[in-house]
C-alpha cells in the first residue's frame, strides 16, 4: 500500500507543478491583457479537496494505529497537494462541453480514497 500511495503522490506532485505554472500564467495574462478566462482552479475547491483528504487520512490512521502515528506535517503536505490536484480536476470537469456541472463532484471522491490509502499505509 505504501508504494502505491507514494507512486500516486509523485504523480500528484507533477500535476500540482503543472497546475501552479498554468495558474501563474493565467494570472499574468489577466493582469497584462485583461483576460476574462476563469482560473485553472478555485481556492474553495482546493480547500475542500484538502479537507477531505486530510480528514480521511487522519481518521483512518488514528483508527488503524492510534495517536502515535499522527504526523501533522505529512498530513498537511499531502492534503495541500491532493487538494490542489482535486480542484484542478473539478474545474476541468466543469469546463467540458458535454459534462454536466454535477459530474465535477465526482472529483471529490479521489481525495477520500487517497486519504484512506495514506492512512492505512502509514506514510
Amino acid at each position: 500500500m505504501e508504494i502505491a500511495f507514494k507512486a500516486s503522490f509523485m504523480l500528484a506532485v507533477a500535476a500540482e507543478v503543472i497546475l501552479a505554472a498554468v495558474l501563474v500564467f493565467q494570472v499574468w495574462r489577466q493582469q497584462r491583457h485583461g483576460s476574462t478566462q476563469p482560473l485553472v482552479f478555485t481556492g474553495g475547491d482546493a480547500l475542500t479537496g484538502a479537507a477531505l483528504f486530510g480528514g480521511t487520512m487522519t481518521v483512518t490512521a488514528l483508527l488503524a494505529r492510534g495517536w502515535s502515528s499522527a504526523s501533522t506535517m505529512d498530513t498537511l503536505l499531502y492534503a495541500v497537494t491532493f487538494g490542489i490536484v482535486t480542484a484542478g480536476l473539478a474545474t476541468y470537469l466543469r469546463r467540458g462541453d458535454k459534462v454536466q456541472p454535477a459530474h465535477a463532484r465526482i472529483a471529490f471522491v479521489l481525495p477520500l480514497g487517497f486519504g484512506v490509502l495514506a492512512g492505512l499505509a502509514g506514510v
